[in-house]
Protein backbone atom coordinates (compact mmCIF):
# COMPACT_ATOMS: atom_id res chain seq x y z
CA UNK A 1 0.00 0.00 0.00
CA UNK A 2 3.06 2.17 1.07
CA UNK A 3 4.26 2.21 -2.39
CA UNK A 4 1.45 2.35 -4.07
CA UNK A 5 1.09 5.97 -2.46
CA UNK A 6 4.25 7.39 -2.91
CA UNK A 7 4.19 5.64 -6.73
CA UNK A 8 1.18 7.73 -7.14
CA UNK A 9 3.08 11.30 -5.57
CA UNK A 10 5.89 11.08 -7.74
CA UNK A 11 2.87 10.57 -11.44
CA UNK A 12 0.94 13.72 -10.38
CA UNK A 13 4.78 15.25 -9.61
CA UNK A 14 5.79 14.86 -12.94
CA UNK A 15 1.95 15.74 -14.26
CA UNK A 16 2.10 19.48 -12.51
CA UNK A 17 5.73 20.18 -14.00
CA UNK A 18 4.56 18.52 -17.45
CA UNK A 19 1.10 19.71 -17.43
CA UNK A 20 1.02 22.38 -14.89
CA UNK A 21 -2.75 21.38 -14.18
CA UNK A 22 -4.85 22.13 -11.02
CA UNK A 23 -6.11 18.58 -11.38
CA UNK A 24 -3.42 16.83 -10.02
CA UNK A 25 -3.35 18.98 -7.37
CA UNK A 26 -6.44 17.55 -6.13
CA UNK A 27 -5.13 13.97 -6.69
CA UNK A 28 -2.25 15.16 -4.32
CA UNK A 29 -4.55 15.65 -1.11
CA UNK A 30 -6.72 12.81 -1.66
CA UNK A 31 -3.75 10.18 -1.99
CA UNK A 32 -2.25 12.51 0.75
CA UNK A 33 -5.36 11.82 3.14
CA UNK A 34 -5.02 7.86 2.22
CA UNK A 35 -1.47 8.01 3.33
CA UNK A 36 -2.54 9.62 6.57
CA UNK A 37 -4.79 7.42 7.11
CA UNK A 38 -2.70 3.82 6.28
CA UNK A 39 0.03 6.09 8.56
CA UNK A 40 -2.40 6.18 11.22
CA UNK A 41 -3.35 2.41 11.24
CA UNK A 42 0.05 1.31 10.73
CA UNK A 43 1.19 3.70 13.80
CA UNK A 44 -1.92 2.02 15.47
CA UNK A 45 -0.77 -1.70 14.75
CA UNK A 46 2.45 -1.08 15.59
CA UNK A 47 1.30 0.10 18.95
CA UNK A 48 -0.80 -3.29 19.53
CA UNK A 49 2.58 -4.73 18.55
CA UNK A 50 4.69 -3.16 20.72
CA UNK A 51 2.13 -3.79 23.85
CA UNK A 52 2.52 -7.47 22.31
CA UNK A 53 6.03 -7.30 22.76
CA UNK A 54 5.82 -5.58 25.66
CA UNK A 55 3.37 -8.70 27.16
CA UNK A 56 5.86 -10.80 26.16
CA UNK A 57 8.64 -9.51 27.33
CA UNK A 58 7.36 -9.02 30.96
CA UNK A 59 6.37 -12.52 30.73
CA UNK A 60 10.13 -13.32 29.61
CA UNK A 61 11.30 -11.43 32.63
CA UNK A 62 9.25 -12.79 35.34
CA UNK A 63 10.12 -16.49 33.53
CA UNK A 64 13.72 -15.09 33.89
CA UNK A 65 13.50 -14.43 37.52
CA UNK A 66 11.91 -17.86 38.29
CA UNK A 67 14.57 -19.35 36.50
CA UNK A 68 17.17 -16.85 38.47
CA UNK A 69 15.61 -17.87 41.56
CA UNK A 70 15.58 -21.81 40.57
CA UNK A 71 19.53 -21.45 39.45
CA UNK A 72 20.57 -19.37 42.45
CA UNK A 73 18.14 -22.31 44.47
CA UNK A 74 20.42 -25.03 42.71
CA UNK A 75 23.25 -23.32 43.14
CA UNK A 76 23.20 -22.96 46.91
CA UNK A 77 21.93 -26.42 47.18
CA UNK A 78 25.22 -27.44 45.11
CA UNK A 79 26.90 -25.08 47.40
CA UNK A 80 25.88 -27.36 49.96
CA UNK A 81 26.20 -30.43 48.95
CA UNK A 82 29.69 -29.65 48.23
CA UNK A 83 30.65 -28.60 51.91
CA UNK A 84 28.94 -31.61 53.41
CA UNK A 85 30.89 -33.36 50.91
CA UNK A 86 34.16 -31.23 51.94
CA UNK A 87 32.85 -32.34 55.58
CA UNK A 88 32.46 -35.93 54.70
CA UNK A 89 35.42 -36.33 53.24
CA UNK A 90 37.63 -34.43 55.72
CA UNK A 91 35.47 -36.52 58.25
CA UNK A 92 36.45 -39.93 56.21
CA UNK A 93 39.97 -38.56 55.43
CA UNK A 94 40.41 -38.17 59.31
CA UNK A 95 38.73 -41.64 59.76
CA UNK A 96 41.04 -43.07 57.91
CA UNK A 97 44.05 -41.54 59.15
CA UNK A 98 43.28 -42.90 62.64
CA UNK A 99 42.32 -45.99 60.92
CA UNK A 100 45.80 -46.07 59.67
CA UNK A 101 47.39 -44.90 62.99
CA UNK A 102 45.28 -47.79 64.87
CA UNK A 103 46.56 -50.63 62.19
CA UNK A 104 50.30 -48.98 62.51
CA UNK A 105 50.31 -49.23 66.39
CA UNK A 106 48.37 -52.35 66.24
CA UNK A 107 51.02 -53.90 64.47
CA UNK A 108 54.05 -52.11 66.55
CA UNK A 109 51.92 -53.98 69.33
CA UNK A 110 51.65 -57.19 67.88
CA UNK A 111 55.56 -56.98 66.67
CA UNK A 112 56.62 -56.78 70.50
CA UNK A 113 53.97 -59.26 71.56
CA UNK A 114 55.58 -61.49 68.84
CA UNK A 115 58.87 -60.93 69.76
CA UNK A 116 58.32 -61.06 74.12
CA UNK A 117 56.25 -64.72 72.75
CA UNK A 118 59.36 -65.82 70.82
CA UNK A 119 61.64 -64.59 73.72
CA UNK A 120 59.38 -66.57 76.97
CA UNK A 121 59.42 -69.65 74.41
CA UNK A 122 62.84 -69.40 73.88
CA UNK A 123 63.20 -69.35 78.17
CA UNK A 124 60.38 -71.75 78.38
CA UNK A 125 62.19 -74.55 75.52
CA UNK A 126 65.69 -73.84 77.85
CA UNK A 127 63.79 -74.27 81.08
CA UNK A 128 61.61 -77.17 80.62
CA UNK A 129 65.19 -78.96 78.85
CA UNK A 130 67.30 -77.90 81.81
CA UNK A 131 64.56 -79.70 84.35
CA UNK A 132 64.12 -82.58 81.81
CA UNK A 133 68.38 -82.70 82.21
CA UNK A 134 67.66 -82.52 86.30
CA UNK A 135 64.75 -84.37 86.32
CA UNK A 136 66.77 -87.65 83.93
CA UNK A 137 69.93 -86.47 86.53
CA UNK A 138 67.43 -87.22 89.35
CA UNK A 139 65.96 -90.37 87.82
CA UNK A 140 69.66 -91.70 87.72
CA UNK A 141 70.76 -90.62 91.22
CA UNK A 142 67.46 -92.42 92.66
CA UNK A 143 67.96 -95.18 90.42
CA UNK A 144 71.36 -95.11 91.45
CA UNK A 145 70.75 -94.98 95.33
CA UNK A 146 68.23 -97.43 95.21
CA UNK A 147 70.65 -100.10 93.16
CA UNK A 148 73.11 -99.41 95.86
CA UNK A 149 70.66 -100.40 99.12
CA UNK A 150 69.66 -103.48 97.00
CA UNK A 151 73.28 -104.13 96.54
CA UNK A 152 74.01 -104.12 100.33
CA UNK A 153 71.49 -106.14 101.18
CA UNK A 154 71.94 -108.90 98.15
CA UNK A 155 75.37 -108.88 99.92
CA UNK A 156 74.36 -109.43 102.95
CA UNK A 157 75.14 -105.54 104.33
CA UNK A 158 71.82 -105.42 106.03
CA UNK A 159 72.74 -102.14 108.23
CA UNK A 160 73.71 -100.72 104.56
CA UNK A 161 70.59 -101.46 103.25
CA UNK A 162 68.72 -100.27 105.74
CA UNK A 163 69.93 -96.61 105.81
CA UNK A 164 70.23 -96.88 101.97
CA UNK A 165 66.12 -97.53 101.45
CA UNK A 166 65.18 -94.93 104.61
CA UNK A 167 67.23 -92.29 102.99
CA UNK A 168 65.44 -92.94 99.59
CA UNK A 169 62.31 -93.01 101.05
CA UNK A 170 63.21 -89.73 102.86
CA UNK A 171 64.57 -88.37 99.42
CA UNK A 172 62.13 -89.65 96.78
CA UNK A 173 58.57 -90.13 99.00
CA UNK A 174 56.53 -89.52 95.97
CA UNK A 175 57.87 -92.37 93.77
CA UNK A 176 56.77 -96.50 92.86
CA UNK A 177 60.32 -97.02 94.59
CA UNK A 178 59.47 -95.44 97.48
CA UNK A 179 57.30 -97.99 98.57
CA UNK A 180 59.62 -100.56 97.34
CA UNK A 181 62.00 -99.06 99.55
CA UNK A 182 59.81 -99.16 103.11
CA UNK A 183 59.21 -103.44 101.97
CA UNK A 184 62.54 -103.27 101.79
CA UNK A 185 63.45 -101.92 104.57
CA UNK A 186 61.59 -104.38 106.55
CA UNK A 187 62.71 -107.44 104.80
CA UNK A 188 66.34 -105.59 105.61
CA UNK A 189 65.19 -106.16 109.76
CA UNK A 190 64.02 -109.54 108.76
CA UNK A 191 66.99 -110.98 107.12
CA UNK A 192 69.34 -109.24 110.17
CA UNK A 193 67.06 -111.46 112.46
CA UNK A 194 65.33 -108.55 114.26
CA UNK A 195 62.25 -109.73 114.33
CA UNK A 196 60.69 -106.99 116.63
CA UNK A 197 61.48 -104.56 114.47
CA UNK A 198 60.80 -106.39 111.64
CA UNK A 199 56.87 -106.71 112.63
CA UNK A 200 56.68 -103.14 113.20
CA UNK A 201 58.53 -102.52 109.53
CA UNK A 202 55.83 -104.85 108.02
CA UNK A 203 52.97 -103.96 109.95
CA UNK A 204 53.21 -100.01 109.11
CA UNK A 205 53.42 -101.07 105.35
CA UNK A 206 50.32 -102.77 105.77
CA UNK A 207 48.66 -100.02 106.75
CA UNK A 208 50.20 -97.88 104.89
CA UNK A 209 49.56 -99.55 101.33
CA UNK A 210 46.40 -102.23 102.37
CA UNK A 211 46.14 -102.65 98.25
CA UNK A 212 49.64 -102.37 97.29
CA UNK A 213 51.54 -105.16 95.18
CA UNK A 214 53.39 -106.29 97.94
CA UNK A 215 50.53 -106.03 100.56
CA UNK A 216 50.57 -110.14 100.39
CA UNK A 217 54.24 -110.61 100.72
CA UNK A 218 53.72 -107.99 103.48
CA UNK A 219 51.12 -109.76 105.43
CA UNK A 220 52.70 -113.46 104.99
CA UNK A 221 56.28 -111.69 106.33
CA UNK A 222 54.38 -110.33 109.02
CA UNK A 223 53.00 -113.80 110.17
CA UNK A 224 56.97 -115.26 110.08
CA UNK A 225 57.99 -112.21 112.05
CA UNK A 226 55.45 -113.41 114.98
CA UNK A 227 56.11 -116.88 114.09
CA UNK A 228 59.78 -116.26 115.25
CA UNK A 229 58.70 -114.46 118.17
CA UNK A 230 56.60 -117.37 119.38
CA UNK A 231 53.26 -115.21 118.83
CA UNK A 232 51.46 -118.05 117.33
CA UNK A 233 47.64 -116.32 118.08
CA UNK A 234 49.14 -113.22 116.31
CA UNK A 235 50.52 -115.09 113.17
CA UNK A 236 47.79 -116.86 112.88
CA UNK A 237 45.15 -114.10 112.94
CA UNK A 238 47.52 -112.19 109.88
CA UNK A 239 47.92 -115.44 107.89
CA UNK A 240 44.19 -115.95 108.06
CA UNK A 241 43.71 -112.49 106.67
CA UNK A 242 46.39 -113.07 104.24
CA UNK A 243 44.35 -116.11 103.26
CA UNK A 244 40.78 -114.22 103.07
CA UNK A 245 42.50 -111.27 100.75
CA UNK A 246 44.97 -112.97 98.87
CA UNK A 247 43.69 -115.86 98.17
CA UNK A 248 44.98 -116.76 94.91
CA UNK A 249 48.60 -115.62 96.22
CA UNK A 250 51.64 -117.56 96.07
CA UNK A 251 52.14 -116.45 99.59
CA UNK A 252 48.20 -117.93 100.84
CA UNK A 253 49.47 -121.09 99.34
CA UNK A 254 52.36 -121.17 101.56
CA UNK A 255 50.49 -120.56 104.47
CA UNK A 256 48.42 -123.28 103.91
CA UNK A 257 50.73 -125.52 103.70
CA UNK A 258 52.30 -124.17 106.89
CA UNK A 259 49.27 -124.25 108.96
CA UNK A 260 48.19 -128.01 107.29
CA UNK A 261 45.72 -126.83 105.40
Amino acid sequence: MMAKIIRAVLICGIAAIAMSTTGCSHITVLRTKELKGVQDTLSMNLLAVQAKLIEEQAKLLAEQHVLLDELRANNEMLRLLRADQVVRFNQSDNKISAIERNLYENQTRLSRLDQQTSEVNRRLERRMAAEEVAEQERRQQMEKLFEIAMSDFNAGRYDLAINGFQDFARQYPDTPHATDAEYWTAESHFAKKDYAVAEKAYMDFVRKHPDGSKSCAALYKLGLSYEQQQKMKSRDMVWNNLIERCSDSQEAQAVKTRMGQ
